[in-house]
Order: C-alpha cells, then sequence, then structure tokens
C-alpha cells in the first residue's frame, strides 16, 4: 500500500519502532476509511497523532517519550511549548496545529468519548487527508537531498482516495470496470443491503435479467449472499469479508 521508500527514509533519521507505529496507523486509518469504517479510522488517527508527535519532540528537542510510556494528554499549552522551540516552522507551528486538529475531533466527536455527534464521513475525511499531508511533510522533510524521490513519493501520498461507488442519492455507479458481476453485486449489497434482485440488477447494470438471477444464486451457494422472500438479497458476513477486500485492492 505505501511505497516502501517511504520508510526506509523515514527510519534513516527516527527511531525504527516510532515510525512502525506512524505507519502502521496511517495504513488502519486509511484501510477503515475505504470501507466506511468511520469510528475505527478515526480512532486508529489518535495512534497517528501520538506517533508523530514523538518525531516533533524529536527534531524539536532531540529526544522524545518511548513508546512504551505516555505522552500525557495534548493540550494547548504543549502547542504553546512547541512553538517557543528552535527548529523548522513546520514542527514548531504547522504540523503541531494539525495534529491538535485531529486530536480534538478524535476526543470530542463522539469517537473516542460519547458526544451528540457520531463518527461520520465528513470528520473522517479531514481526518484522512490531514494525516495524509503530516506524513507527507514528514517525507519532503527527510528526502530534501533527494528532490526526485520527494516530489514522487510526496505525490504518491497526498493522491486522493476515490470512492469506488458514486452513490449520491440520485445516482449510483460502481466505477471501477474492471470488476465482474460477481464482485460488482457484492461492493453493491455492501453499500446498499436487503436490495431486490431487480433493483440490484439496474444497480450493477447487468441487461439479461435470466443470467443475472442465476450469478446471484452462484453467490448465495457459495455463502457470500442470501436471498430472502424469494428475491431480496442481502449480503453475508463472508460476503461483508469479501466486498471489504474488494474495495480495498481496488
Amino acid at each position: 500500500m505505501l511505497n516502501p521508500k517511504i520508510r526506509n527514509y523515514l527510519v534513516s533519521v527516527y527511531a525504527e519502532d516510532i515510525i512502525d507505529a506512524l505507519l502502521a496507523a496511517y495504513i488502519e486509518v486509511l484501510r477503515n476509511y475505504r470501507i466506511e469504517r468511520w469510528k475505527p479510522s478515526e480512532l486508529d488517527a489518535g495512534h497517528f497523532v501520538e506517533a508523530a508527535r514523538r518525531i516533533v519532540e524529536q527534531e524539536l528537542f532531540g529526544q522524545s517519550v518511548p513508546l512504551s510510556k505516555s505522552m500525557g494528554s495534548f493540550s494547548p499549552a504543549v502547542l504553546t511549548k512547541y512553538e517557543s522551540a528552535n527548529g523548522d516552522e513546520a514542527f514548531r507551528i504547522l504540523i503541531p496545529r494539525v495534529l491538535f486538529s485531529i486530536y480534538c475531533i478524535r476526543n470530542k466527536r463522539g469517537v473516542g468519548h460519547i458526544s451528540s455527534i457520531s463518527p461520520n464521513k465528513m470528520d473522517a475525511t479531514y481526518i484522512l487527508n490531514s494525516t495524509k499531508w503530516v506524513l507527507a511533510e514528514f517525507v519532503r522533510y527527510v528526502t530534501a537531498s533527494s528532490p526526485d524521490d520527494a516530489h514522487a513519493l510526496t505525490d504518491a501520498i497526498l493522491e486522493r482516495d476515490l470512492d469506488i461507488i458514486w452513490d449520491d442519492g440520485e445516482s449510483f455507479m460502481i466505477l471501477n470496470n474492471k470488476l465482474n458481476t460477481e464482485q460488482k453485486i457484492l461492493v453493491a449489497l455492501y453499500k446498499r443491503d436487503r436490495t431486490s434482485i431487480e433493483a440490484l440488477r439496474e444497480l450493477v447494470d447487468y441487461k439479461n435479467k435470466t443470467r443475472f438471477k442465476a450469478i446471484t444464486k452462484a453467490l448465495r451457494s457459495k455463502n457470500l449472499i442470501d436471498i430472502v422472500q424469494e428475491s431480496t438479497c442481502k449480503i453475508s458476513p463472508l460476503g461483508v469479508k469479501e466486498a471489504e477486500a474488494i474495495i480495498e485492492n481496488t
């Protein structure tokens, strides 16, 4: 999922365990976002912030708290401490403020604690793009002496993640034409479960009604979907796992 050069550059400057924690958290944020699990995506951002703060402190103070120890709460006073330190403006001001905003959303918007606002796509999208920016800043900094790599790696991180399905309430379209019909059915049901066979056929834009029914029966025989009340399709737990794998690998 990530170019191995990203890790190689980062561990050449920062502690390996901190970089591995940072990248693992980033990958989980991205993975859960893609399969529309907003709460886990936002929760994983908390781990990203903890690892990223250690990198910031390494740059500003020459040392950081080990992963085995808690850093304590991330407060405005911490931001002031960072801003007052000597070092690159990105580490004193820009990166900490982005991390603080991630931290606040994670803690105050129904993610880490109960709130009137539930985890949602809007917040998860902000968090995803913020973690992308922070990671790209770290990579830009450590690859300053290799401009070609810096450009290629930061572009790869910041590349926009497109939803596999365009579903705005009016239009529904599976955007990856390389998927076969069985895969399209699973992805469509992952998005809109309990759909009639006829409506499902229209969602995946399949013309032959007879053949389409045969395909749904084949999926039923594989325990990926069930067909209830004669014509309503719903995705099984096994089908959910398969659909998530399709989305992740698209």
